[in-house]
C-alpha cells in the first residue's frame, strides 16, 4: 500500500482541506486555515525520478501546449526581451548584490545547468539534479560540480553554501517543509536562500480558477501564495524574508537569509 503523506499542513500544521477544483483525476485542496494548496491523490514518491528520465523530459517538452498557456509563455518571453531581463539573469544579479565572488552556490533542481552555466563567471557553483538525463547535461560545464539524485535524500557530509537557489523548482516538491529545511541547514550563518515558485495568491488564479497556467497535476504538486510562504520560511528559522508578487504574475521570487 502507498504511503500517504502530506496530511498536515507544512505551513501550519492543520489538518482540515477542502477541495477547491478538478482538473482531470486530481483535486486542488486548499488548506482551510492558511491557504496553502495542494493536489491529491499525491503521486507515489518512488516513482518521482522516473519522471524525469530522457524520455519524460523529451515528451514533455515536445508535447502541444494549450493556447492559454502558450500564450502566457509567450507573454514572459516578450517582457524578459524588453526588459533584458531572464530569471538566469535575476538570480545572478541577486547573488552578486548579496555575495563577494567566488562565494559557494548550490543550485536545487539545476536541469542543464543554464543558470549554473552563468553563475559560475563569479561564483563557486555546484548544482544538484533529480533527472539523471537532465544532470549529464549540465556536467559537461567545466568548472561545476554536479551530483544526480534526490536533494532530499542525499547526503551532503558537512558541505555547506553561502546561497542555495531554488529556481522554480518547490511546486514540484511534495516535503516542502522539509526541503527549506535542508536548505537553511546547509547555508552557512547569513547565507541567502533564493526561490522563484508559482503564486498561487495571484489575481490570474482567482480569475482563471483551474484553468490558471500555474495549476500542472501532477507535475506541480503544492501551491503557496505569498503569505504563507513568508509563514513555512519562518517556521525552518530564516530571519529575513522578502517575497516580491505582482498580483497579475503568475510567479513570485523570495530572498530569505538564515
Amino acid at each position: 500500500m502507498e504511503e500517504k503523506y502530506l496530511l498536515t499542513c507544512p505551513v501550519c500544521e492543520n489538518k482540515n482541506w477542502s477541495k477547491i477544483y478538478r482538473i482531470d483525476s486530481w483535486d486542488i485542496e486548499e488548506c482551510e486555515n492558511c491557504g496553502f494548496a495542494k493536489i491529491d491523490p499525491l503521486p507515489p514518491r518512488g516513482n518521482r525520478q522516473l519522471c524525469y528520465s530522457k524520455e519524460e523530459v523529451v515528451a514533455r517538452n515536445t508535447k502541444k501546449k494549450s493556447f492559454s498557456r502558450n500564450l502566457s509563455r509567450a507573454a514572459k518571453r516578450l517582457f524578459g526581451k524588453i526588459t533584458k531581463r531572464n530569471k538566469s539573469d535575476i538570480f545572478y544579479n541577486k547573488l552578486r548584490k548579496y555575495l563577494p565572488p567566488k562565494s559557494k552556490i548550490l543550485d536545487i533542481g539545476c536541469g542543464d545547468g543554464s543558470f549554473l552555466q552563468l553563475a559560475k563567471n563569479e561564483f563557486n557553483c555546484a548544482g544538484i539534479e533529480i533527472s539523471e538525463y537532465l544532470a549529464s547535461l549540465a556536467g559537461r560545464i567545466d568548472g561545476v560540480s554536479i551530483r544526480s539524485g534526490n536533494f532530499l535524500n542525499t547526503d551532503f557530509k558537512g558541505e555547506t553554501y553561502d546561497a542555495i537557489t531554488l529556481i522554480s523548482l518547490l511546486e514540484h516538491l511534495d516535503d516542502p517543509l522539509g526541503a527549506l529545511s535542508k536548505c537553511f541547514s546547509l547555508l552557512n550563518e547569513n547565507g541567502i536562500l533564493l526561490l522563484k515558485t508559482v503564486n498561487y495568491g495571484c489575481i490570474n488564479r482567482k480569475i482563471k480558477k483551474a484553468k490558471w497556467t500555474g495549476l500542472r497535476p501532477p507535475d506541480h504538486v503544492v501551491y503557496f501564495a505569498p503569505h504563507n510562504l513568508s509563514r513555512v520560511l519562518k517556521r525552518c528559522g530564516f530571519s529575513k524574508i522578502n517575497v516580491k508578487a505582482w498580483p497579475f504574475n503568475d510567479n513570485m521570487y523570495c530572498d530569505a537569509i538564515k
